[in-house]
């Protein structure tokens, strides 16, 4: 096996070369940016317009029409979409300076700030672009939040301008009689309803239409441009909110563009590549993402969760998904989507009658077994998966996979069944993305590969979860993140900078409160998180995010929040159960459907003692103790979306928001277990 990190004389990890050595620095885009004199993520986007010019470089597509319905009082939309429409290199950058200008004319000043608080799409890349073309700091806020984070965004930054879209510009007229400062919002346009009804829209802010910023206008022509510094805060990168109020992390150039160099040397992707792009851009992971591929030449088309593939909910009957139009080369993904995808697939192959489903299931397993020979996978993927590969356009060959640890059986069936390579890896937004990543030719699973380029990643003890660098047979620690990408912290939180970060030796560190443990090889696996640890009433320890991540891989659970209480010696769960299987269960426990809603059946103690047995033998054969197995759980069949606030964009749950909601159900099931 090949080296992934190396531990040098300082005592740190360092990405590994694989017969041992560290991993020279000058690679891939590293020397072409020396070279082009790029040291800002400007640069970087200036340089991808001038060697790639005319190549295609964004790609959105066409909305043909849209059905609005209503369905237990609330609102739901389908789309009939159309072939995707591009915009070259040359095209995106003229774009980009236009608006750059446009916020100049309008103005705003070099160092000024500016929110960008739009879903993932084309208009949001080319706003950042022009913003950092004129050396305007960024500041990005999820649309997930709730009205008063995205107000704490906007007066905890004092911007007077404000980014959005058709689709969200309701929440943020809501939130303006809040926020006196902002006197300018910008709104990307819908294909069909341009900036839609503005009726309600404050008089005293100007509304502006994207397409106005694009246009030629005479006095741009009187703009001296400015030329940002690499150690400048490019980006104000406000966070989900999953343990309280957002904390924006100020990012600079230089830790942006040390986490592109290092997607550089990890990804082996080039100008023939098409990424499909669905993630959210206030994410870290895809907004480095996207910056790189720029850089290198590769294709970016748009899309969303909920247009990703045929079966979306916004997907029009009779129209595509975007994966199938796109025929994406490569994605990043999250492992709950990825989770998702599985269980989609194993429940059409189950519908199909059990002769195909043995005979698929079969095939996965050789595919395991026998994926080196080439004739046996060509068979394979020919006759048994081509079908279902096809959903995703069928030319997908990598697929990226971060803000969470993935299932090693998720790992292994999404590469059986899709040939795909999946590389894992791990980061946070303080240290702009980049802190581990699988190499492409690593095929093994339940880690997220050694250090990037340019990452010095240790491990110290943490005493309280016993866990220790003195271990054995790995070391295992609280994750601690030095280098370039160590972002300059959190944004007017001074305190919580002194707890975070720290200066050592000249390189400043950034104690993740993620803990884990390093093989022989160099590869990370994370093991638990301090603020996931709960020690039960006998002394027992629970990590609450190791126990969901294994029983998430059962196919009757969508979802899944264990509940921990230190005067307890027990756990509880409440389960957002697959509504397919939900019939099966109640057929197998004598239930006839006719009779009952599935409402009912989340509510009969039947229904909720066999999801209890199958969770509970889940959990022993993926080696969970008995402390850690929930001994009561509760069913409810609300979907925990980023809409709802009980998970984040990166679909995390919020345990501090799942507390407070489910918080009788908790007290229910535990008063039943006294």
């Amino acid at each position: 096996m090949s080296m992934r990190g190396v531990k040098t004389s300082e005592g740190w990890y360092v990405k590994a070369k694989s017969n041992g050595e560290p991993y020279p620095l000058d690679s891939r885009l590293a020397p072409k940016f020396q070279e082009a004199g790029v040291t800002t993520l400007s640069g970087a986007l200036q340089y991808g317009a001038s060697v790639h010019g005319s190549k295609p470089c964004m790609a959105t597509r066409q909305l043909l029409a849209r059905e609005r319905m209503e369905h237990n009082g609330k609102m739901f939309e389908k789309l009939k979409l159309g072939e995707y429409m591009w915009k070259t290199y040359s095209e995106v950058q003229q774009m980009a300076v236009e608006v750059g200008l446009g916020l100049r004319v309008r103005g705003l000043q070099p160092l000024d700030r500016v929110v960008i608080f739009a879903e993932t799409r084309a208009e949001w890349l080319v706003a950042a672009m022009g913003c950092l073309q004129q050396r305007i700091t960024v500041v990005t806020l999820y649309t997930t939040l709730t009205d008063a984070g995205i107000a704490h965004g906007i007066n905890q930054t004092g911007v007077s301008l404000v980014f959005t879209s058709y689709e969200l510009l309701p929440r943020v007229s809501r939130v303006l009689s809040e926020c006196s400062n902002v006197k300018t919002v910008i709104v990307m346009e819908d294909q069909l309803e341009g900036v839609g009804d503005v009726n309600n829209f404050p008089s005293n802010v100007t509304l502006v239409p994207f397409k106005e910023m694009i246009k030629e206008d005479t006095r741009k022509a009187n703009i001296i441009t400015p030329v940002p510094e690499a150690e400048d805060t490019a980006i104000i990168m406000y966070t989900s909110g999953s343990t309280g109020t957002p904390k924006g992390v100020e990012l600079s150039h230089t830790n942006i563009l040390a986490s592109v160099v290092a997607y550089s040397v990890q990804m082996n992707v080039g100008l023939e590549d098409r990424y499909l792009s669905f993630l959210p851009l206030a994410h870290i992971m895809e907004l480095a993402t996207e910056i790189a591929l720029i850089s290198l030449g590769a294709t970016i088309l748009y899309s969303s969760p909920h247009t990703l593939t045929s079966t979306s909910p916004k997907v029009m009957k009779g129209t595509e998904g975007d994966a199938k139009v796109a025929r994406p080369t490569v994605m990043n993904s999250v492992p709950l989507v990825l989770d998702r995808i599985i269980k989609g697939v194993s429940q059409k192959v189950e519908q199909q009658g059990w002769i195909k489903s043995f005979v698929f299931t079969e095939a996965v397993r050789y595919k395991f077994w026998l994926e080196y020979i080439p004739f046996t996978s060509y068979f394979l993927n020919t006759f048994i998966f081509r079908k279902v590969q096809e959903e995703l356009g069928g030319e997908l060959k990598r697929v990226v996979v971060g803000g969470a640890p993935l299932s090693p059986q998720t790992h292994d069936t999404m590469r059986a069944i899709f040939d795909v390579s999946i590389q894992v890896g791990y980061g946070a937004t303080e240290t702009a993305s980049c802190i581990t990543g699988m190499d492409e030719d690593d095929i093994s699973t339940g880690h997220s590969g050694g250090p990037n380029l340019g990452v010095f990643m240790k491990l110290v003890d943490w005493e309280e979860g016993n866990y220790r660098v003195t271990d054995k047979p790995n070391p295992r620690g609280e994750i601690v993140v030095g280098g370039i990408v160590v972002s300059k912290g959190y944004f007017k939180l001074p305190e919580e900078n002194v707890a975070a970060f720290y200066e050592e030796n000249g390189i400043r560190w950034f104690r993740t409160g993620d803990i884990g443990e390093i093989n022989s090889l160099g590869s990370l696996k994370i093991i638990d998180r301090k603020k996931d640890l709960v020690k039960l009433k006998h002394g027992e320890y629970v990590s609450l995010g190791n126990t969901e991540s294994k029983l998430k891989t059962l196919s009757n659970v969508e979802n899944i929040c264990v509940f921990a209480d230190s005067t307890k010696d027990k756990t509880v769960a409440v389960v957002v159960p697959s509504a397919d299987r939900l019939w099966k269960v109640a057929a197998s426990v004598g239930i006839d459907k006719d009779t009952v809603t599935i409402e009912e059946l989340c509510a009969d103690e039947r229904i909720k003692e066999a999801i209890l047995k199958e969770i509970q033998n889940h959990g022993k054969k993926c080696g969970l103790t008995r402390w850690e197995v929930p001994a009561a759980v509760c069913l409810t069949l609300e979907p925990w979306t980023p809409d709802t606030g009980l998970v984040t964009a990166a679909l995390k749950l919020r345990r501090t928001q799942l507390n407070q909601y489910y918080e009788n159900s908790v007290h229910d099931m535990y008063s039943r277990l006294d």
